[in-house]
Formats: C-alpha cells, sequence, structure tokens
C-alpha cells in the first residue's frame, strides 16, 4: 500500500436523474425542518450538507459496484447506537466521510497535504475503541464559505416535496462534475499511525465545533483504487 498523490484521486460522476434520486430519498427519510443541527447552520446550509453526504453514499456505492464490491448492508445501526454505519463488507465497518474545500486552500489538489479524512472521535474513545474498520473520504471540488454564503442568500423552501425545484434551487448539479475518492485507510494502519505521534497531537478540531477528530493525513491514508484490493483479500472468514 502506498501513499496518495493527487493523480491517485479518483472522480466519481454523476447524473442528474441520480442526484434527482438521491434527494428523494432524502426527502422520504427526513422531515427536513425538524433537523438537528450541531453547528447552528443555515438551514439551507444545513440540508445542502444533508443531501452530499448521502450524494457521497449513492457515489461510493456506484463506484464499488463498478468493480463487483456489494455491500451486504448500508446505513445500519449497531443495538442502542444512534449514529448509522454506512456500509458493511465482509462483517468490516465502512465510514464514509464527505468534504467540501476549505476557500484558503483554494483548489482540490491541496487538500492532499493539507487535511485529514473526517474521523471524528465519539465522546472520550482510545483509537482502539473506533467503531468503524475502514474510513474513507470523498471530497467536493467546491469551496466551502463560498458555497454557503451562497446558500444563506438564496430563498428556498425546504418543506417543499418538489424534487426538481430542490434540485435547482440548491444547484445540485454541482455535484454531478465535482465528486472525488480522495483517500482511505483501515483501522490497524490508522492506529498504528496515532500512536506513532505525541498523545497531544493526536487530534484536532475547528473554530466552532462541538466535536474532536483524529489526526490522519489524506498524504498518509491509501490511494482509492488500493481499496478494491483490500476488500477483495478480506480473509474469507468474514
Amino acid at each position: 500500500m502506498s501513499s496518495v498523490k493527487f493523480e491517485d484521486i479518483v472522480p466519481i460522476n454523476l447524473t442528474e436523474d441520480e442526484i434527482k434520486h438521491v434527494i428523494e430519498t432524502v426527502l422520504e427519510k427526513f422531515e427536513i425542518s425538524k433537523l438537528d443541527n450541531l453547528r447552528n447552520r443555515h438551514p439551507n446550509v444545513q440540508f445542502d450538507c444533508l443531501i452530499r453526504g448521502y450524494i457521497g453514499e449513492y457515489a461510493m456505492l456506484k463506484w464499488l459496484r463498478f468493480s463487483d464490491i456489494i455491500p451486504e448492508a448500508t446505513n445500519y445501526f449497531f443495538e442502542g447506537d444512534a449514529v448509522d454505519v454506512d456500509f458493511k463488507y465482509k462483517n468490516q465497518n465502512i465510514e464514509l466521510k464527505t468534504s467540501l474545500i476549505p476557500d484558503i486552500d483554494k483548489e482540490l489538489r491541496n487538500i492532499i497535504a493539507r487535511r485529514d479524512i473526517k474521523l471524528i472521535r465519539r465522546g472520550k474513545e482510545s483509537p482502539e475503541e473506533l467503531r468503524g474498520d475502514i474510513h474513507l473520504q470523498i471530497y467536493y471540488d467546491q469551496k466551502r464559505k463560498a458555497k454557503d454564503e451562497w446558500l444563506e442568500q438564496q430563498t428556498i423552501d425546504l418543506e417543499s416535496s418538489n424534487v426538481d425545484y430542490l434540485y435547482h434551487r440548491i444547484l445540485a448539479k454541482a455535484y454531478k462534475r465535482t465528486t472525488y475518492f480522495v483517500g482511505w485507510i483501515d483501522k490497524e494502519r490508522l492506529i498504528q499511525n496515532l500512536y506513532k505521534k505525541e498523545e497531544s497531537e493526536r487530534l484536532w478540531s475547528f473554530r466552532g465545533s462541538k466535536r474532536q477528530f483524529w489526526k490522519c493525513s489524506i498524504a498518509d491514508s491509501m490511494k482509492p483504487v488500493e481499496l478494491i484490493a483490500y476488500l477483495k483479500n478480506l480473509n474469507e472468514k468474514y
């Protein structure tokens, strides 16, 4: 396994119909006006964040299935757990995170050296207690602050059930050609990397966040294409 370079990231193109299907799925699952908002974001921003999370899942499933990797389950819950696991494959819990480009990074290529796979630390868990066995990161080639500011200026009826209306109002067509699988890491390698760091250097956060994240540089993660071989080579006992 080798570290990620910009040339290794994988674009996953989507069609308008696929994105509309995702929006329809979200509308069936959630009452948008009653969603919790961890960072007190504008409702339009919160809705777009929810949509892009599900677009990321759809895109990843599309890419995996193209290589004959068919997860046994998606969006399932541990008993008593309120947070879902994105995919399960051969008894491995696979978690996916999606992000926009920080405006300061300017270009997608700059996030490789500067950013992490977004691994949330839940409570006071140790690295060994991480729930996910494999962690994937998708980035959208869209600037976060600029997009949020644009969304905040829009008048959008978030209680609408009209998929076409919502698709156009949040400019969802932007996801058709801006979705990239940038890197992944398995739990064993993640733990090894974390224990090479001083304890004070294993976590990070950002202004306004109520969460901490484990440090996992995208540059130190593994190439997207290597995920297929890794999954196919999982021990048959799974």
